[in-house]
């Protein structure tokens, strides 16, 4: 646990003992445990430490939902890197964790060595209130009566049921805590998810023309809004380049961990 800037920030060492440092940025409503199969996969090349971000996790939720900008969750990243001992750093971010990645490099150049980011929102407006995503956040179930139950439901129907199952069970395993009724509770309550997705594009997709690295933007076979944008994103960037999953949705480092991490490897690497 170390200080940020509104709170604890959860900072986890999933392994590895190879020569590189990758620091995972999870997507908005996870946690950096739920990387765990896909980190695994790197141990060889690289120690891969993972952060929870504000309001999701083992860290500490604001008070107040206007600390739920997306810029206030690249603060998350800036802080967690501040502790990490790493003589080259590489970026691994999802969605919004991309986004957040993409900002700290933005306003620090030369933080990453390499990066990539699997279908980033950097929208060029900020999500209209009371969007379905919004909507689709604030309706989640809160409690479970237990893990068996919560992973059965998650397990039949999708997104989550599209995730591996070691993926799905690290997800179950460590995003819920347990309350006095002994039933579990989601760690990243529906209303704060529901406030971060009315944050998104606090980041603007103009800010990405000061990024000099080399980015890896990946896109999955979706023909959704994030899919969409990462053609945008691709083109916007000074050095961007655009990777295709098209067999994978946008929860792909979910979904096929070692795909994704093969390629991230390679550009560790290479």
């Amino acid at each position: 646990m170390i200080d940020g800037q509104v709170g604890r920030i959860a900072v986890h060492d999933l392994g590895g003992d190879g020569p590189e440092t990758l620091l995972i940025c999870h997507a908005t409503g996870f946690l950096g445990q739920v990387y765990q199969a896909f980190a695994r996969e790197l141990h060889d090349v690289a120690r891969v430490v993972a952060l929870d971000f504000r309001a999701h996790g083992d860290s500490s939720a604001p008070e107040d939902h206007a600390d739920l900008t997306w810029v206030g969750m690249a603060n998350d990243v800036a802080r967690t890197i501040a502790h990490i001992d790493a003589e080259s750093l590489h970026g691994f971010g999802h969605s919004m964790g991309g986004a957040a990645l993409l900002e700290v490099e933005r306003a620090q150049p030369g933080t990453f060595a390499t990066a990539m980011v699997f279908e980033p929102v950097v929208p060029p407006h900020t999500f209209p209130e009371g969007s379905p995503l919004q909507k689709a956040a604030a309706g989640r179930l809160r409690t479970f009566p237990s893990r068996g139950h919560a992973l059965m439901r998650y397990a039949a129907r999708a997104p989550l049921g599209l995730f591996r199952a070691d993926v799905l069970h690290d997800y179950v395993q460590h995003g819920f805590s347990n309350d006095d009724a002994d039933e579990i509770t989601l760690k990243c309550a529906p209303e704060n998810e529901a406030a971060i997705f009315g944050k998104a594009g606090t980041i603007p997709l103009s800010s990405l023309t000061e990024i000099a690295l080399d980015v890896v933007v990946a896109q999955s076979g979706d023909v959704e809004f994030a899919a969409e944008l990462a053609t945008n994103i691709v083109d916007t960037l000074p050095n961007g380049r655009l990777l295709k999953f098209p067999g994978l949705t946008h929860f792909g480092p979910l979904q096929d961990p070692v795909a994704v991490a093969n390629e991230v490897r390679q550009l560790i690497t290479t």
